[in-house]
């Protein structure tokens, strides 16, 4: 009883010491990252103005100055778009930093509470990792689960929005407008309703592209990066691109066929996958009954080849699992 308790006041300990962090650190965050945006639109205006002074060709070497800071933008960015896509309109900035902030908090927490159960410092490293790739696995299979969702409903949405767009006479904003008041897939309805805000303050063509890569990225089908061509193109270039729609919106019901035909049996893989986490907490209480709880607390975490296998063991059905549920359908692409 006095480790059950001394573990419970550990972890509380660990959890207030996590939020407390949280909140100190978000507003200097929050603070740094408005003034890290404006720093950055103020140089993207600047170097945009020296290229059209010196040329494309003389601008294409300060490329390469700038690689260092595309590969830190392209993670955050990624990062962005993915609780974009999944917060919907409760998106506010910052959720990139805050999403950060949460993570290494909860691996701080865990491995304050591993370090005061064990003792051990690098099992206690080992779970505060574990905690922090667990954590972005689950952001990983929510994205994935919504991302495979909005594939099967593009087919809907397409559909719609070719009919619009025969409707307005090659109107895309006003077809992208109609669309979305009669598409039920709300991820899509409020891409569709983005894009078009985008559309109609839109200063650089960049801006509509990236208005359009949220769309792409949250469906990440090859569908999606046709619909995003075709919507720039109607946007931007103000061509006729019914032909267009209606292609996609043929190929992508021809695959939707393929697809229910195949037969899947990822359904039962996933059932067994969720055996394990119910066979494993009847096998610690079977220990608990046979060999008493400062027993098995004792050898689960007070030795060595304890530690080893229940790290092990959760790392195993921890994989499984995420594999099971990765592949549980398969996306509405070829």
């Amino acid at each position: 009883m006095y480790q059950a308790i001394e573990a419970a006041v550990a972890g509380a300990a660990a959890v207030l010491f996590a939020w407390g962090a949280f909140l100190l650190a978000a507003p200097g965050l929050s603070l740094a990252r408005k003034r890290l945006a404006s720093a950055s639109r103020h140089a993207a205006l600047l170097r945009k103005q020296r290229l059209r002074r010196a040329g494309y060709a003389a601008g294409r070497g300060e490329a390469g100055g700038e690689l260092g800071g595309k590969l830190w933008r392209k993670p955050r960015r990624s990062l962005e778009l993915m609780l974009r896509t999944l917060q919907g309109d409760r998106y506010r900035p910052g959720a990139a930093e805050r999403w950060v902030i949460g993570a290494a908090s909860a691996a701080a927490a865990v491995f304050a509470l591993g370090l005061s159960l064990t003792g051990d410092v690098p099992y206690a490293a080992g779970m505060g990792a574990l905690t922090l790739l667990a954590t972005f696995a689950w952001l990983q299979l929510r994205f994935r689960r919504l991302q495979i969702q909005a594939g099967y409903d593009l087919a809907e949405a397409v559909g719609v929005l070719a009919g619009k767009y025969k409707m307005t006479r090659g109107n895309m904003r006003l077809a992208l407008r109609q669309a979305a008041q009669e598409i039920s897939s709300a991820p899509i309805r409020r891409m569709f309703l983005h894009i078009v805000r985008e559309e109609m303050n839109y200063l650089e063509p960049d801006e509509m592209e990236k208005a359009v890569e949220e769309l792409v990225f949250g469906i990440q089908t090859s569908f999606a990066k046709q619909l995003g061509l075709t919507l720039l193109k109607g946007l931007l270039r103000g061509e006729n691109v019914e032909r267009t729609l209606m292609a996609i919106d043929k190929n992508i019901h021809r695959q939707m066929d393929v697809l229910r035909d195949e037969s899947d049996s990822s359904g039962e893989v996933l059932q067994l996958s969720w055996l394990h986490l119910i066979l494993f907490p009847l096998l610690i209480v079977f220990m608990v009954a046979f060999m008493g709880w400062n027993s098995t607390v004792h050898y689960q975490l007070g030795t060595e080849s304890g530690r080893f296998w229940l790290g092990a063991t959760v790392i195993s059905i921890g994989g499984a699992l995420l594999l099971a549920v990765w592949f549980r359908r398969p996306p509405n692409d070829y």
